[in-house]
C-alpha cells in the first residue's frame, strides 16, 4: 500500500483528512477469492415457529434503554440433547405499564426443526437486555440469569420447570450483558453481570441535542449524557447463593459503561480472565491470577476507547493463541486484536510469556469495511468447516429516521469467510437472508438441527423480531463435542472448558465462552477440519484437569465426560462408511469408470454407477459421471435430474451448474428453458471465472436470444485468453456478419480458419485417458464449427448456424 508521505509527495495539491483515494485504500479491500464458498442460509423464521415473537411493542421515545437490546441465549434445558432457545425482547417504551411490554419468552426445540412456546415459564415482561445459561446450584440443569433496564432476574431450573428465584439480590440499575464462570475454580459458577449507565428516564430529554463523537444526536440517546453503572461479580457460597464483590475484587469498572463482557484463559494458564466492552470509555482486562484480578488493560495494549459493544475470541489465524473481534460504533471501524503471546514467546508453549495484542482489523479486511456500520452481535465459527474460523457481525444504526413513528436505521450484517488467515471477505451480499438490512443488535449461533452445521440467529431492535437462518452451505469435515464437566451430582455443563483438536498437522482451539452482544450461543463446540481427518481432542477442564480422548469419528456429534475414557457417540447426520463399504464403493466405482471409458459400455457403466451411489449418494464423481452416460445415451431428463442433485449437494460445483446449462440449453424448448440455462451457466461463470466452456455457451444463448452484444463481450474474452480458440472467432464472424460487416466478417473466417484444431500433445501422451479427457467442450453450436469446411465465404459458412439460430426463435 502507497504510504500518505509518499502520496503526498506525488501530488500538485494537498491531500485532505478524509478524502477517498485509492492508492491509500487499495490494500484495504481484495475482490472475492474463485477458492471462495457460496454461502448458502434460509430463512427458516416462519417454518421454525418462532415468527410471532416480538422484540418491542409500541412506539418509540427517542429514550437510551429502548434502543440498546435485546439478545438471545441458547441452551439444553431440558437434557434432549438439541438446543432450546431464549429470547429477550425490549419490551416497549420506557413510558409503556408492564402488562403492555413484549414479553421475553422460552422456546422448546421439539426436535423436528420447530420450536414450542413454553407456557410454564414465569410471565417476564421487561425492558429487556440479555440473558445467559449457568447451571449455578450444580444439580445439571441449567438455570437462566435476565438482565434489563432496572431488573437483574435469576430463574432456577428444577428437571425443566423455573421458578424466579426471590432471595437473589437485584438492585437497581440498568444492567446490560451477563457471563457466568468458575473464575475461582472452586468448582461452582459466579455470575458477572455488566452495568450499562446510569439512566434517568426523560421523555421531554429527546427535544434536546448533544453530540456523540461530533455526531448530533438526542440528549437521551447519547451514553455520555450519563455517569457510567459500576459492574457487578456475584461470588457463588458453594449453596446455590451469592456475595456481590466486584468493588473488593477489584473488576467493578467503575468509570466504564460495560455493555458486555467475556471470560476467557487468554493467557492459558487455566484460569479464565475477564474482558469488559466498554461504550466511550476504556475496555478493560482482567487478568485472572489464581482467583485474583490483575488490571493488564494498558500492558496488553487493549485499552480502547472507542465505543465498544460486541466481542468474539477465537485464534483466527491458527497461531496457537485466542484472539480478540470487538465491534463498534459508526465511523471507529471494527478491532481484530491479535494475540502475540505465542510469537512473543517464541516457543511452542507460551508460559510466562507477556499478553499483547496488535489490532490487525485494517490489515485483514476487518476494518474499513465497518466505517458506516454500527456493530453488535459477533462470533467466530466455522460457517463451511474448512477449518478456518470465519466471522459473523450483527449492524444496525442507533440514528433515527426521519418517519413518523420514528424507527432506526436498519444496516447490512457481515458474514466474513476467512481466506485461511490471509483475509476476511464478507460474503453475506451472496446469501439473500444475510443481504437483508436490519436493526440488528443480539447474535447467537447453534445447530439446532443438529444436521453438522452452525446455523445462525439475528436479534432486531426496534419491533423486527427474531430470524433463524439454517445453514446449507457445502461442509467440510467436523466434529462437534458436548463436555460435560463433574458436579455435585453428576455430570454438568463445561462452562470454561477448552479443547485442542488435531487434524492434521492443525491443532483447532476451541472454548466454551463466548457472549456475543447480550447474546448466549450453543455451549457444544464445532470443530471445521477442512479436508483432514480428526486425530485427538486434549479437553482442559474448568477444574484443572487434562484429559486425552482418541477414536473420534468425524462428521459426528459426541460428548465427553470428564473422567470418563470413552466419548459417547450423540449423533452422525451423515454416517461413516464403515471400511467395508469404502473397499466396495471403490471396487463398483473403478468398474464403473473403466466400462465409462475404456469400454465405451454406457449401459454397464450406468448401472455400476448406481450401485456405486447406492453406497454413497453423495459421491460428487459418480454423480457426475452417471450424468454424463445418460446424456450420452440420450436421456436428457434423467440427465439433467442427476447434474440437478450435484447442484444441490455442492452449491460451488462448477462443472454440475455447466454441465446443466449446457445440456436444458441443448434441449430447449422455450424461452424460460434458454433463461434456466442461462441462469446456471452465469452461476458456473461466477464459480470459476477463468473457465471459458461455460462462457461459450453463455455467449451461444445471447445469440440465440438476440443479445449479440452480450454475446460478443463473452467472445472477446474466450478469444483474449486463448488466441487459438477458433470457435470463438467463427462466431464472432457471424456476429459480424448479422450486422452487416461482410468485409469483418470474412477476415475474421480468415483468422479462424488459420488457427487449425486446438493444441493436443504429442506421442504416447496423447493416448487412453489423457486424450479422451482433452476433447473439444460440447456447446450448442460446436458440431457446426466442426463442420465448418474453412471457407470464408459468409453466406455459406454461416448457412447451418443460421438455420440452427432460427430454429431457436421459433420460441
Amino acid at each position: 500500500m502507497l504510504s500518505l508521505y509518499a502520496f503526498r509527495a506525488s501530488r500538485t495539491e494537498e491531500y485532505r483528512t478524509g478524502e477517498q483515494h485509492s492508492e491509500i485504500t487499495r490494500a484495504l479491500s481484495r475482490d472475492i477469492p474463485d477458492g471462495a464458498p457460496l454461502p448458502r442460509f434460509v430463512d427458516v423464521t416462519e417454518a421454525a415457529g418462532l415468527s410471532g415473537f416480538r422484540t418491542f411493542a409500541g412506539e418509540r421515545t427517542s429514550q437510551l434503554p429502548e434502543d440498546m437490546g435485546p439478545g438471545a441465549a441458547w441452551g439444553d434445558f431440558d437434557g434432549d440433547g438439541d438446543d432450546d432457545l431464549f429470547l429477550v425482547s425490549a419490551g416497549g417504551p420506557l413510558t409503556a405499564a408492564e402488562n403492555d411490554l413484549a414479553p421475553s419468552e422460552l422456546f422448546e426445540n421439539l426436535g423436528d426443526g420447530t420450536f414450542a412456546r413454553v407456557e410454564e415459564f414465569p410471565e417476564t415482561r421487561i425492558v429487556g437486555m440479555s440473558a445467559a445459561w449457568g447451571d449455578h446450584d450444580g444439580d445439571g440443569d441449567l438455570d437462566l440469569v435476565v438482565t434489563g433496564y432496572d431488573t437483574l432476574r435469576l430463574f432456577r431450573n428444577d428437571s425443566g420447570h423455573f421458578e424466579r428465584d426471590d432471595e437473589f439480590a437485584s438492585p437497581q440499575g440498568y444492567w446490560a450483558g451477563a457471563s457466568w464462570s468458575d473464575f475461582d475454580r472452586d468448582g461452582d459458577l459466579d455470575l458477572y453481570i455488566c452495568g450499562y449507565v446510569q439512566y434517568v428516564p426523560d421523555v421531554s430529554g429527546k427535544d434536546r441535542i448533544s453530540s456523540q463523537y461530533g455526531r448530533q444526536i438526542p440528549y437521551t440517546l447519547n451514553p455520555s449524557s450519563y455517569k457510567p453503572e459500576r459492574n457487578l461479580l456475584f461470588v457463588n457460597r458453594g449453596d446455590g447463593t451469592f456475595d456481590e464483590q466486584a468493588e473488593s475484587r477489584g473488576v467493578s469498572n467503575p468509570d466504564g459503561r460495560s455493555l458486555v463482557a467475556l471470560w476467557h484463559d487468554l493467557d492459558d494458564d487455566g484460569w479464565p480472565d475477564l474482558y469488559v466492552a466498554n461504550d466511550i470509555s476504556d475496555n478493560a482486562l482482567y487478568l485472572n491470577r489464581e482467583g485474583r484480578f490483575e488490571d493488564a488493560s494498558h500492558a496488553a495494549w487493549v485499552a480502547d476507547y472507542r465505543g465498544a459493544m460486541g466481542l468474539a475470541a477465537g485464534d483466527w489465524n491458527r497461531d496457537g493463541d485466542d484472539d480478540l473481534f470487538v465491534t463498534h460504533w459508526v465511523a471507529q471501524e471494527n478491532a481484530l486484536y491479535d494475540s502475540r503471546f505465542v510469537d512473543d514467546a517464541g516457543l511452542e508453549s507460551a508460559e510466562g510469556a507477556p499478553l499483547r495484542f496488535v489490532d490487525f482489523a485494517d490489515q485483514r479486511g476487518l476494518g474499513q469495511i465497518a466505517l458506516r456500520s454500527v456493530g453488535w452481535g459477533a462470533e467466530f465459527f466455522d460457517f463451511d468447516a474448512d477449518g478456518w474460523l470465519d466471522l459473523a457481525v450483527a449492524n444496525g444504526s442507533t440514528f433515527e429516521e426521519q418517519t413518523v413513528p420514528r424507527h432506526l436505521t436498519p444496516e447490512l450484517p457481515f458474514l466474513f469467510w476467512n481466506d485461511h488467515g490471509r483475509f476476511f471477505h464478507d460474503l453475506a451480499p451472496l446469501s439473500d437472508p444475510f443481504a437483508v438490512p436490519r436493526v440488528a443488535r443480539g447474535l447467537a449461533l447453534a445447530d439446532y438441527d443438529n444436521d453438522g452445521d452452525i446455523d445462525v440467529l439475528l436479534i432486531d431492535g426496534d419491533g423486527g423480531g427474531v430470524r433463524l437462518l439454517r445453514n446449507e452451505t457445502e461442509q467440510g469435515n467436523w466434529v462437534q463435542l458436548s463436555l460435560r464437566a463433574r458436579v455435585e451430582n453428576g455430570y454438568g455443563p463445561a462452562e470454561g472448558a477448552r479443547v485442542v483438536a488435531v487434524a492434521g498437522d492443525v491443532a483447532h482451539r476451541r472454548a466454551v465462552s463466548g457472549v456475543s452482544y447480550l447474546s448466549q450461543s450453543s455451549r457444544r463446540l464445532h470443530v471445521g477440519l477442512g479436508p483432514d481427518r480428526l486425530e485427538s481432542v486434549e479437553v482442559h477442564w474448568p477444574g484443572g484437569s487434562v484429559q486425552h480422548v482418541t477414536g473420534l469419528t468425524g462428521r459426528s456429534i459426541w460428548e465427553i465426560r470428564e473422567g470418563e475414557p470413552e466419548p459417547r457417540l450423540l449423533a452422525a447426520p451423515r454416517p461413516p462408511l464403515t471400511r467395508e463399504q469404502v473397499s466396495e464403493f471403490w471396487n463398483v466405482q473403478r468398474a464403473a469408470v473403466h466400462a465409462m471409458k475404456a469400454e465405451e459400455d454406457l449401459v454397464t457403466a450406468i448401472d455400476l454407477f448406481h450401485r456405486a451411489l447406492e453406497i454413497d449418494p453423495t459421491h460428487e464423481d459418480s454423480i457426475y459421471y452417471l450424468g454424463n452416460c445418460l446424456a450420452e445415451r440420450g436421456e436428457l431428463d434423467a440427465a439433467l435430474r442427476r447434474f440437478e442433485a450435484l447442484m444441490r449437494l455442492n452449491r460451488s460445483s462448477h462443472r454440475a451448474f455447466k454441465r446443466w446449462g449446457t445440456l436444458r440449453a441443448m434441449s430447449a424448448t422455450s424461452s424460460v428453458a434458454l433463461k434456466e440455462a442461462e441462469e446456471a451457466l452465469a452461476r458456473a461463470v461466477e464459480i470459476n471465472p477463468e473457465a471459458t466452456g461455460a462462457r461459450m455457451v453463455l455467449a451461444e444463448t445471447k445469440i440465440v436470444q438476440g443479445d449479440l452484444e452480450a454475446a460478443r463481450q463473452s467472445l472477446r474474452w474466450i478469444h483474449g485468453t486463448n488466441p487459438s480458440a477458433g470457435d470463438a472467432l467463427f462466431l464472432l464472424a457471424y456476429l459480424d456478419w448479422r450486422q452487416g460487416d461482410s468485409r469483418g466478417a470474412r477476415d475474421l473466417l480468415r483468422r479462424a480458419a488459420e488457427t487449425g484444431e486446438d493444441w493436443r500433445p504429442e506421442g504416447a501422451a496423447a493416448e487412453g485417458d489423457v486424450k479422451r479427457t482433452m476433447h473439444r467442450e460440447t456447446t450448442l453450436f460446436a458440431g457446426i464449427y466442426a463442420s465448418w469446411d474453412r471457407s470464408t465465404d459468409p453466406g455459406p459458412a454461416f448457412a447451418a448456424l443460421e438455420e440452427s439460430v432460427r430454429g431457436y426463435r421459433r420460441f
